[in-house]
């Protein structure tokens, strides 16, 4: 049984320091985008999550590209 692996779009994860509470323990907030084309490079994420995280109100603390795949079952007759 082979696996067929189909590289899907790709997500884009923010993480975000709001601040401390109570225990001053990090509150971390975190923004996702969706539909990142599969074919678009690491930096070009990268510099766009740095783009993003500017419009925001919290600092940038980390930033994660999220790949999706698809895996069928190449069933042979």
């Amino acid at each position: 049984m082979a696996i067929i692996v189909n590289q899907s779009n790709s997500k884009l994860k923010l993480f975000f320091n709001a601040g401390t509470d109570e225990n001053d323990k990090d509150i971390i907030k975190n923004k996702t985008y969706s539909n990142i084309k599969a074919a678009v490079t690491n930096d070009d994420v990268y510099n766009l999550g740095v783009e993003l995280s500017q419009l925001q109100e919290y600092p940038l603390v980390n930033l994660v590209r999220l790949e999706e795949y698809q895996l069928l079952n190449d069933i042979e007759d």
